[in-house]
């Protein structure tokens, strides 16, 4: 069943990776505007064009992200501002992964095909679109998390809190950032 099935309303934050790093609103759900991985994202997370969406997005980006999102068939769209004690996703260098690597609980978040062409020793593996129908990590509380390049990993985390108490770590870079640094 698809994690959203039954909310009525939802908090996405589109603005960029760095900027919801650093800090954004606790309970909402990553999804940065821009390119084809937004729409690919939003579509897959958000079937229901009826749901209400309250939005954070960059001033610079809002009329945009509104067309977009009206485009798409969204028609319930208000946008919030960014207020209030904004929480932050820890996360750590590719270097400092690769050097503490046997130490930590790493997820995963890349589709199937791709964990299929190379993963990480001991890395538990769960694509982003299963997590979207409702499976969740093994009852490890903390966790390393990391796709090709760090755009989908935000959007794990993000989603992987809402769901349930646990400590993430993002990656900074992704999995070809780690490359880098083996």
């Amino acid at each position: 069943m698809h994690i959203f099935t039954d909310r009525k309303k939802i908090l996405i934050d589109t603005r960029s990776s760095d900027e919801f790093l650093a800090g954004h609103v606790e309970g909402s759900v990553f999804v940065g505007f821009g390119g084809k991985q937004f729409k690919w994202w939003l579509e897959l997370m958000l079937p229901d064009k009826d749901i209400q969406l309250d939005v954070i997005a960059s001033p610079n980006n809002q009329d945009q992200v509104k067309e977009t999102l009206q485009a798409l068939g969204y028609t319930h769209i208000r946008f919030q501002a960014l207020e209030g004690t904004l929480s932050q996703v820890e996360h750590i260098s590719a270097e400092t992964l690769v050097t503490k690597a046997s130490e930590l609980n790493i997820l995963d978040v890349r589709e199937q095909d791709e964990i299929a062409k190379g993963a990480l020793p001991n890395a538990e593996a769960l694509p982003l679109s299963d997590i979207l129908q409702g499976k969740l990590p093994s009852e490890k509380d903390n966790f390393v998390v990391h796709c090709a390049g760090g755009y989908r990993s935000l959007i794990a985390i993000s989603l992987l809190k809402l769901l349930r108490q646990c400590h993430l770590i993002q990656i900074d870079g992704g999995l070809s950032a780690i490359k880098r640094h083996m």
